[in-house]
């Protein structure tokens, strides 16, 4: 079946204003091109739709029956045209955006605000959650978008440098690293290291710089969140090794972070999309939004 817009459009204006000279007036056609579009409709359809008098047309009873779902279909693709450009105007849309837990609490929420603020019409859903269940909820659909660290490349996963992120040795405020400007990874031999989930990708990243000066390195504590180490090392239990901007997360606690050299390791924070998925109007936005506020850095070296 062959129906198109223009025939439901001519049936409804017959329909409702019971002339032919006034339907094709309405539609700005002419009235044999109305005359066309009903026969044509018909034609399709197998039936008549309308009895024709010498100045009136009436709806057969196949007609009455067809006219109200008629003008359900084109109110429903009305809506649906509006709510796209709606969308696409950013007058309502939604995102939903995963973040790691460090950057979850401290860089999403100010650019978060902010464009909620410039958008009150979208809403933004922020799911924290470990860097290593990133990709797996994006792969699922689950999130938009998010931000976070990818350890290796992923074909199915795209990633927007966002900004680049030091890693620095937490420890208590009382320990002796505590009273030194920087630490060199070699110096981590010997101490109590408490570190992130094997499949984190942070994790890979301190594994793989350790590993060159402390070969038979092993963790005496493994966790899943950063704030869970951060608690740990209040305890006296250990150091680790995190994402500078951790820090915002250890003010309340007696910790503190040293620069750790020797060298300065840098992780790529990134914004990571499925790939070959077009994103809405509004997660397009907003990852815009992120871009615009954190400019890639290039100093330091990369781990």
């Amino acid at each position: 079946m062959n129906i198109t817009l223009r025939q439901l459009r001519a049936f409804i204006a017959v329909a409702e204003l019971g002339q032919f000279n006034l339907a094709a007036s309405s539609l700005h056609l002419t009235q044999s091109a109305v005359s066309i579009i009903i026969r044509d409709l018909e034609s399709e359809i197998g039936v008549r739709l309308f009895d024709r008098h010498t100045r009136m047309v009436s709806l057969t009873l196949v007609g009455q029956e067809f006219l109200p779902q008629a003008r359900k279909i084109l109110k429903d693709l009305e809506l649906a045209v509006g709510d796209m450009r709606d969308n696409a105007s950013l007058k309502r849309g939604q995102v939903t955006i995963a973040a790691a837990i460090v950057l979850a609490a401290t860089i999403v929420p100010p650019i978060i605000a902010a464009f909620v603020s410039m958008h009150p019409e979208i809403l933004v859903s922020i799911r924290d959650m470990p860097e290593e269940a990133i990709s797996p909820a994006l792969k699922r659909n689950e999130v938009d978008i998010a931000i976070g660290t990818l350890s290796e490349d992923d074909p199915e996963i795209t990633a927007t440098p966002l900004m680049r992120d030091k890693l620095m040795l937490v420890c208590r405020e009382d320990h002796r690293f505590a009273r030194q400007k920087s630490v060199r990874w070699a110096e981590l031999k010997g101490e109590t290291l408490i570190t992130l989930a094997a499949a984190n990708p942070l994790r890979s990243i301190v594994e793989h710089n350790l590993i060159r000066v402390v070969p038979n390195f092993q963790p005496k504590y493994e966790v899943r969140f950063s704030t869970t180490a951060i608690s740990m090392i209040s305890a006296g239990m250990g150091v680790a090794v995190l994402p500078e901007n951790s820090s915002q997360l250890a003010s309340a606690v007696r910790v503190t972070t040293v620069d750790l050299v020797d060298p300065t390791v840098m992780r790529n924070v990134s914004l990571l999309q499925r790939r070959h998925h077009s994103l809405s109007p509004a997660a397009e936005h907003l990852k815009a939004a992120f871009v615009a506020a954190m400019p890639t850095e290039s100093a330091g070296t990369l781990a």
